[in-house]
């Protein structure tokens, strides 16, 4: 029997450029003739309309990056993906689903899947935390009832992290300003959960991860996984050759004894939780995010003004609460009225601003016509006197405003696998490997476009296939199950 590998020790780093490549602000003259190229097919074929007349393009050139790297900006593969994703958003109706999702019922999801805990790593990336030892099988068979539900349920969580999570990260101060925040960092807390309690959770947590890859791409930033069974480790240094090598740069393997450190390495103590060892008075299950102190001034939230709970997006740089049966009028109104004086004062802004700039002038006109008079008066007198030594010129009573100086480089953070590898018993047995056979193609079948754009293209995009490319171990299929964990 083959000996296992040595563990890896530590988290290598990687420099900046490797840990961003293929993201905006980053793309090499060939990925951003490919990102054209995408973007011209698109339109052409009625799913994308570029910004003109005033208006907004019909999607951020993040979303479409985040297909081009799912398919290695392969544009034929991101052109079927995201075809095929954007048929299923308007057979699903999920815009319309979202913006109406009942209050309670979101919540009631959260509760099973990871929970956003209101902080960001150190790359700016928001950061969640999923205890799978929370979901008691009282809490998902019941969950499991309204099997009807359960999509809708996905699809308005991945949907909370595109539209408000994301982008208001984005919008919060992170090291690469230049480059959106399009990926979560999630800790996967598997402690005390048997093999046996995993395997009956499988197909729940499966379906998030076959939703994830084919419908919301790219969107794993990295996941350090917490209170893994003895043998995982050592599988998992034999299979992760199977992995492509940037997913395998996303998964960490932690050990209880390196685990506050290695997280310290990525994210900030303030913003670990206090089960892992850090400050940040939060765990799995709280009611909602607690805030840095950057996000909230982003938000504008007054003192003691929490994170509004339920659907809700980010828009404009300005909250905006959706969600249906259980938002209060009051709720609405409330924060509409911030948005509007939001975009008053910044109307005021540049008011003021311009009126600045035009009194600037006027006192440097002035000041200039009074120096032009001095000027005459001492030609006067330099004729009808001798010449003295000059004392000087005296500087204009006008101060430039002084430059900003270039943000400091930001640190890279490492971001590939590390693997504390604990002896694994020789009684260990490994459950038979996951399939996604088990969930109906119907739940997830792309529907034709209204307009009747794409009915010639056939749909050649399997979103079980792209969930699971790679066969591999059992280790690899709870790391493919991990990739569901981006909520």
């Amino acid at each position: 029997m083959p000996s296992a590998p040595p563990a890896e020790q530590s988290l290598e780093r990687l420099p900046t450029r490797t840990l961003l490549e293929g993201h905006l602000g980053h793309l090499t003259t060939q990925q951003q003739a490919v990102l054209d190229k995408f973007k011209q097919r698109l339109e052409e074929r009625g799913y994308y309309r570029p910004a003109r007349d005033g208006k907004k393009p019909s999607h951020e050139e993040n979303t479409l990056v985040r297909f081009l790297r799912a398919r290695k900006f392969d544009v034929n593969g991101a052109y079927e993906q995201f075809t095929a994703a954007e048929d299923w958003r308007k057979g699903q109706r999920v815009d319309e689903l979202y913006d109406t999702f009942p209050l309670d019922e979101f919540e009631m999801a959260r509760e099973l899947y990871p929970q956003w805990t209101g902080r960001r790593d150190k790359q700016g990336l928001p950061l969640y935390v999923f205890e799978v030892g929370a979901l008691t099988r009282q809490k998902t068979d019941s969950y499991a009832k309204a099997s009807s539900r359960l999509e809708p349920r996905m699809f308005a969580l991945y949907e909370h992290m595109l539209s408000f999570v994301l982008p208001l990260a984005s919008d919060t101060p992170h090291p690469h300003p230049e480059t959106p925040i399009s990926g979560s960092s999630t800790i996967v807390d598997v402690s005390n959960v048997s093999l046996r309690r995993f395997w009956n959770l499988r197909e729940h947590m499966q379906r998030a991860s076959v939703l994830a890859t084919a419908r919301y791409p790219e969107t794993l930033g990295s996941i350090y996984l917490v209170g893994a069974p003895n043998f995982f480790g050592v599988v998992w240094s034999w299979v992760k050759q199977w992995f492509d090598p940037n997913t395998v740069s996303k998964i960490h393997i932690l050990s209880s004894s390196s685990l506050t450190s290695t997280l310290a390495q990525h994210i900030s103590l303030s913003s670990i939780p206090v089960k892992y060892g850090g400050q940040l008075e939060w765990a799995f299950g709280d009611k909602g995010p607690r805030l840095d102190e950057q996000t909230r001034a982003v938000m504008r939230l007054e003192e003691g003004e929490e994170c509004p709970r339920g659907p809700v997006r980010w828009e404009d740089g300005r909250v905006r609460v959706v969600g249906g049966e259980g938002r209060s009028e009051e709720e609405r109104r409330r924060w509409a009225d911030r948005a509007e004086e939001g975009e008053k004062g910044e109307a005021m802004g540049v008011n003021g601003v311009v009126n600045g700039e035009a009194e600037g002038k006027g006192e440097e006109k002035e000041e200039e016509e009074r120096e032009g008079r001095e000027e005459k008066q001492e030609v006067a007198s330099a004729t009808s006197t001798a010449p003295t030594a000059s004392n000087g010129t005296t500087s204009p009573p006008y101060f430039d405003a002084p430059s900003p100086s270039a943000p400091a480089a930001a640190s890279s953070t490492p971001v590939t696998a590390k693997v504390d590898v604990p002896t694994a018993s020789q009684s260990d047995a490994l459950p038979p490997p996951l399939t996604s056979s088990t969930l109906p193609p119907s739940l997830f079948a792309p529907t034709p476009i209204e307009n009747g754009a794409h009915k010639e293209e056939k749909e050649a995009h399997d979103i079980h296939v792209a969930a699971r490319e790679n066969p591999a171990a059992p280790v690899k299929e709870l790391a493919s199950v991990l990739e569901g964990t981006t909520l």
